[in-house]
Parts: structure tokens; C-alpha cells; sequence
């Protein structure tokens, strides 16, 4: 199971999941071989063209349960959402051993995560 797409008054979003390389070509913020989660936004009037995309994932491995257990690299691996009660509940395996879950109430949006400055 994936996220659906959402169609938004922006456009239609695409939730998906990303691993980053290894070696010398990976982004260095975070580790190698990490599995995380981006956003991608396309025309609702041609949805095979691409509006904007976040340059950083907006759901990363930080907390421990999120970076242990049979992958160590971390993973937070998006797998569902529900809009219940005017949130959104975003459903994601972590580490390949639990499952958690990420909730975002658009009336109190919580500040960005802050992301470490590309080297």
C-alpha cells in the first residue's frame, strides 16, 4: 500500500519514498543507503508535468526506533494516510521492525524540521 496522490487547489501531490546513496555521490546530512520521504507536486492539467519537488525529504530516520532494529541505516518507509478529524495521519514502517505514525493538523502547522546546510 502507498499514499495516494492528493489533489490539492496547487496541484496534485505525490507522497513518495527515496533511500540515499552511498559512496561519494550521497547527500552527506544524512546517512547512506537511508530510506526517507519527499514530496513532488505536478499539474493538475498535465499530471506527467512535474511543478516542484522538495530538495530535502520531509520524513527522515531521526528518532532511535527510526534508526534500529533489522535496518540500520534508518528507514521511516511512508505506507498509507487517513484524513480523520481534520488531521492527516501518515502511516510508516521504521527500521523494518515497527510501525509509526506522523500526524499533521493544518489549523496548528508545527515549525520545519530543521535541515543541516549542504557542505
Amino acid at each position: 500500500m502507498r499514499s495516494p496522490a492528493i489533489k490539492t487547489k496547487d496541484g496534485i501531490l505525490l507522497l513518495y519514498n527515496g533511500k540515499n546513496k552511498s559512496g561519494p555521490n550521497r547527500d552527506p546530512r544524512f546517512n547512506a543507503n537511508a530510506y526517507c520521504a519527499g514530496q513532488v507536486l505536478f499539474d493538475a492539467a498535465d499530471p506527467t508535468k512535474p511543478l516542484s519537488r522538495l530538495d530535502v525529504p520531509f520524513l527522515r530516520p531521526m528518532a532511535p526506533f527510526e534508526k534500529s532494529g533489522q535496518y540500520k541505516d534508518g528507514t521511516v518507509f511512508i505506507e498509507g494516510m487517513a484524513f480523520y478529524g481534520g488531521k492527516w495521519y501518515l502511516y510508516y514502517g521504521c527500521a523494518d521492525s515497527r510501525v509509526g505514525v506522523a500526524i499533521f493538523d493544518p489549523s496548528r502547522p508545527a515549525e520545519a524540521d530543521p535541515v543541516p546546510e549542504r557542505s
